[in-house]
């Protein structure tokens, strides 16, 4: 926005207003790049038995006036969970992660509930969950380690769908989102053999290797 730089990785789009104080800062039309889609999976400790939640249940734990607090409201027990109660792991609000899935989930018109405990990076959540047993969490699929589960999530067709690259790719997995970069301007020089790269056959793999959807 502020003109020093040739390009910005993102994981939401630019807003209205972001575009214009852009263009107004540095006279150039900011162009928007998808290089790939994430999955954004979520995660609960390895030994909780759940294995799939609704939407709706989801927006009840985050959402601001939501009632689900404790894991028996979910008609789950959890081995190491003492207090029964829901540890939300979220990220902070600065975060592309942390718009996108408040409008997911939640709905543009709804807050996030206070007292969950936010998180500065994606792997910073998936590691908190795994030390965690009564937490949950979201974050992009391609951190998921043997110390916590991905749960399937249930969506407005009722099917219970699993965070896979494949299930991203057809659009059956309902918290899905695009990868961006945007430049200034159409991109020129390294900015544009590096873009060029990330959509060739070889950065396309490195997408796929890394756990996120592959273009093609």
């Amino acid at each position: 926005i502020d003109g020093d730089i040739q390009m910005a990785n993102a994981s939401r789009k630019m807003k209205e207003e972001e575009l214009d104080l852009a263009k107004g800062n540095t006279g150039k039309e900011p162009l928007e790049f998808v290089v790939g889609r994430d999955a954004l999976a979520i995660y609960v400790h390895k030994d909780n038995p759940l294995e799939e939640i609704t939407l709706e249940q989801l927006a009840d734990i985050y959402g601001d006036g939501g009632k689900t607090t404790s894991w028996t409201q979910l008609g789950n027990k959890v081995a190491g969970c003492a207090s029964d109660q829901i540890v939300r792991v979220s990220r902070q609000s600065s975060s592309g992660t942390y718009v996108y899935f408040r409008e997911a989930v939640l709905g543009k018109n709804r807050d996030y509930k206070q007292g969950s405990l936010d998180q500065s990076g994606s792997k910073d959540v998936v590691d908190l969950v795994a030390k965690t047993p009564c937490a949950i969490g979201y974050s992009g699929m391609g951190y998921a380690t043997d110390q916590v589960k991905m749960l399937k999530v249930i969506g407005k067709g009722g099917e219970a769908v699993a965070p896979t690259v494949e299930n991203a790719k057809n659009g059956s997995y309902p918290v899905a989102r695009p990868l961006l970069i945007y430049t200034l301007g159409q991109p020129e020089g390294k900015t544009k053999i590096y873009l060029d790269w990330i959509m060739s056959d070889a950065g396309q793999k490195i997408v796929s290797d890394l756990g996120y959807v592959p273009l093609k």
